[in-house]
């Protein structure tokens, strides 16, 4: 009984060797400087605020990791860059600016606006950078319903040494706000500054029916993104609500089969530890009979 001593000893051990190897690992990688990467958006909502978003994340084998509590730097004015202002990554890896409605801000040549975005970096992550050029774009949009459906008209136009110009040959896109995104469900084309785009009738809404409309250039290769919102009854009534006994994934009370499942797992784990520890015990009764 005395050589199995340290074969059951070794075996207790094993999870807590695991762990203290798994941790060192990170230690290790810890100690590298990384290089993130940076996705810097514009956007002019319905209230006409001009925003600058730029999202910090690693890209790793699992999937992209958005850095949280980084200070990025935002400017403008590419012949003299002069900084707009700062922000903090949230959680979700993005700083957000709003810039304020009275700064003008300064054009070039063909009547662009210019941006950039920098991350200075730190003793953990290198310097990142990101710049975008965007031209301001006015979007207008209203909503109509009658005997012919429903319908939206929006309009567009650029203003250059205060001429107001039409936009033309662009396409515009309907959505409507779902849980994770924006789900586009009709698009238009502006002619001489003016589109008409008619909405579909199978799209969900609320209880009521009520649906958010927006109309959106989105991630435009020239405005950016820009969009106006309306609020409509166009959706189809329908309800979300989840049954208080619907068990699933994505409910407060997980599926029965998880909970079995993971009572047997659970209970195997700890039953090996229990059996190590007995076996310790008896190991030691053992030994001490036979001197």
């Amino acid at each position: 009984m005395k050589k199995q001593a340290p074969f059951v000893f070794m075996l207790s051990m094993l999870p807590g060797l695991l762990v203290l190897q798994t941790l060192d690992a990170q230690d290790a990688g810890g100690d590298e400087i990384q290089s993130p990467y940076i996705e810097f958006k514009y956007l002019k909502n319905t209230e006409g605020h001009r925003i600058l978003d730029a999202k910090i994340f690693l890209a790793g084998e699992l999937g992209l990791i958005p850095l949280e509590g980084l200070p990025v730097k935002f400017y403008t004015n590419y012949e003299m860059p002069e900084l707009l202002g700062e922000a903090i990554t949230d959680k979700n890896g993005v700083a957000h600016y709003i810039i304020p409605e009275n700064v003008a801000l300064p054009v070039d040549e063909d009547n662009n606006w210019w941006f950039y975005a920098e991350f200075e970096g730190n003793e953990r992550y290198e310097m990142t950078m990101e710049e975008l050029t965007v031209m301001d774009v006015n979007l207008r949009m209203s909503v109509e319903e009658n005997e012919g459906g429903k319908k939206i008209f929006l309009e567009a136009f650029t203003v250059i040494d205060s001429e107001k110009i039409p936009v033309s040959n662009q396409d515009i896109f309907v959505f409507v706000p779902r849980m994770f995104s924006l789900l586009p469900v009709a698009e238009g084309y502006f002619i001489d500054g003016e589109a008409e785009v008619e909405f579909p009738d199978d799209v969900p809404g609320d209880e009521d029916g009520n649906l958010t409309v927006i109309g959106r250039f989105n991630d435009h290769w020239q405005f950016g993104n820009v969009e106006q919102r309306a609020e409509t009854t166009w959706g189809v009534p329908s309800s979300h609500k989840v049954a208080e006994s619907h068990r699933a994934l994505w409910t407060q009370i997980a599926p029965r089969w998880m909970i079995v499942t993971l009572t047997i797992l659970l209970a195997g784990v700890w039953g090996h530890y229990l059996f190590a520890i007995i076996s310790m015990i008896r190991i030691n009764r053992d030994g001490k009979r036979s001197e």
